[in-house]
């Protein structure tokens, strides 16, 4: 029985660099003929993303001189750890009849660990420019026009990465820009799995919104990305470009021109002194009165404008910061819908903004390091469903959902610990 139903692991790469995916091929051949779909465990690999591509290739295959009918399916393996690893050992279960029977039965393979090497970013170049891609492009978008713009206007930059042969967690981060012309307020990051049936792809979303307080001629900087194309070992850039502005000053910001403008038309013609007395008795006030009277209302107009503006912006900030907070994509995860895809989404968006030492980009491997064996166990169930297309409908996740507060006011505790544990002496920076 053995011999005639068995299963091959190959890999199309033994030796990779960190983030450089390869691929893992397994083979399932009988001597005769399926009568149902396979069932296999999802591979689990430390340090590395599995993304499944689980369905099954049916075919003939030669083995020894002896032909078997086969189904083939594969896994894509990005680690993101240099390190000697092994494709563990996977059960399937596989229904065939036996060599002279008509009779199916259940048959459960194992196979065979698959040792590989993951290999350091290369040390011709720097570990924070290193990403790893079939092609990149990269494109930017603008609220408004660059051209008219005044102090006080809003402008927004949205870039768009999107990269082959992927995955959308390792396209690199927009980097932290800081000018003296603008206050910057970066929006929380989109990250769209965009794979197709034969391989991964990313893309990844970002706006920038920049609030312009002087006036003048600035640039806004190029937004580059580098990537190494592992298909011919050679670097490879893409930039969005700079952006020049001219801003001009805000008339609404100051009243100097409105004020000059009443002093002078207050002001007596020369040699009519009756002219003098007359405007003197404006609205039944002396003239020095009246225009005492002016200026002191453009001066709180002035005032007001200044204060609602700096109000208007407090508002503005307290807004980008509560939606850049971990807070916020929590609810937006606890409300998210019940299919997997959304709901993992919305779970990675707030994970990626969990503030957390030594945290691992999986949560899987967070929640094991934590001990956390409910929140592990829960997570391998949602990617076994989603990768089994068993995709239970009437679930509005609450348990899932309940099992994420519990481990987030868990890590919360464990955070406020570490925090106590500082000296009084220290000096926070």
């Amino acid at each position: 029985m053995a011999q005639s139903c068995f299963a091959r692991v190959s890999v199309d790469r033994k030796s990779v660099y960190v983030q450089q995916p390869f691929k893992i091929t397994i083979t399932v051949l009988t001597a005769t003929w399926y009568t149902a779909p396979l069932d296999f465990d999802n591979i689990q690999i430390p340090n590395t993303f599995i993304l499944p591509f689980d369905q099954t290739a049916p075919g003939m295959y030669t083995v020894g001189n002896k032909q078997y009918a086969g189904l083939q399916f594969y896994f894509i393996a990005f680690p993101y750890k240099a390190g000697n690893f092994s494709i563990p050992s996977i059960k399937i279960i596989a229904t065939t009849p036996p060599e002279g029977s008509s009779e199916s039965r259940k048959i459960t393979i194992k196979t065979s660990p698959v040792n590989f090497m993951v290999k350091p970013v290369p040390e011709s170049i720097k570990n924070d420019s290193w990403f790893v891609a079939k092609n990149v492009t990269i494109s930017e978008k603008w609220s408004k026009s660059l051209q008219h713009l005044k102090v006080g206007d809003v402008i927004e930059r949205t870039i768009t990465i999107n990269a082959a042969g992927t995955l959308p967690q390792f396209i690199p981060e927009i980097p932290d820009e800081k000018l003296d012309f603008a206050s910057i307020y970066p929006q929380d990051a989109d990250l769209d799995d965009t794979r197709n049936d034969y391989d991964a792809n990313g893309r990844r979303t970002q706006s920038i919104i920049y609030l312009l307080e002087k006036e003048g001629d600035f640039t806004i900087s190029e937004v580059k990305v580098n990537w190494w194309n592992p298909g011919n070992s050679k670097v490879y850039s893409k930039s969005a470009p700079a952006g020049k502005i001219h801003v001009e000053p805000n008339p609404n910001l100051g009243m100097l021109t409105t004020i000059r403008d009443s002093l002078s038309a207050s002001q007596p013609s020369p040699g009519k002194k009756p002219a003098v007395k007359k405007t003197a008795e404006i609205w039944g006030m002396k003239w020095y009165w009246f225009v005492g009277l002016v200026l002191f209302s453009l001066l709180l107009l002035y005032i007001l404008i200044r204060f609602s503006l700096i109000v208007i912006n407090r508002i503005r900030i307290a807004q980008l910061r509560y939606k850049s907070s971990e807070a916020y994509w929590f609810r937006h995860f606890i409300k998210s819908p019940s299919d997997i895809n959304s709901l993992l989404k919305n779970l990675y968006l707030w994970w990626d903004r969990k503030n957390v030492s030594s945290k691992s980009a999986s949560i899987i491997a967070s929640a094991r390091m934590d001990g956390n064996k409910l929140i592990s166990d829960e997570m391998e169930s949602l990617y076994a469903e989603r990768a089994a297309n068993r995709v239970n409908t009437n679930s509005d996740r609450k348990s899932f959902k309940n099992s994420f507060e519990v481990y987030r006011r868990f890590i919360m505790n464990n955070k406020n610990e570490n925090d106590r544990t500082i000296s009084d002496d220290q000096c926070p920076w």
